[in-house]
């Protein structure tokens, strides 16, 4: 899912698919910080991967991605001693 703030003509919005309308907010800050609340809020509840993109002056960027990480299995741990210590 892609969750989309969007500034323009000095104006704030969100853009959330889940809702299928746009929300006006006063501040960039406002709109970013719910945007990311509810990509947040969607990974956890699906586990799909979910997105936060900024949009303004005619650019955009990808500011917030979740998603699962594969990681590495650590190895196991040994309790033996080297022969030369064990003596």
């Amino acid at each position: 899912m892609v969750i989309t703030v969007k500034c323009s003509a000095a104006q704030w919005s969100l853009l959330d698919p889940a809702a299928g309308s746009a929300e006006a907010f006063g501040s960039g800050a406002a709109a970013f910080d719910t945007a990311v609340e509810r990509a947040g809020d969607h990974y956890r509840r699906t586990g799909q991967e979910s997105i936060v993109r900024v949009e303004a002056l005619g650019n955009s960027i990808e500011a917030v991605r979740f998603q699962a990480v594969a990681v590495a299995p650590v190895p196991a741990q040994t309790t033996e001693l080297h022969p030369a210590i064990a003596r």
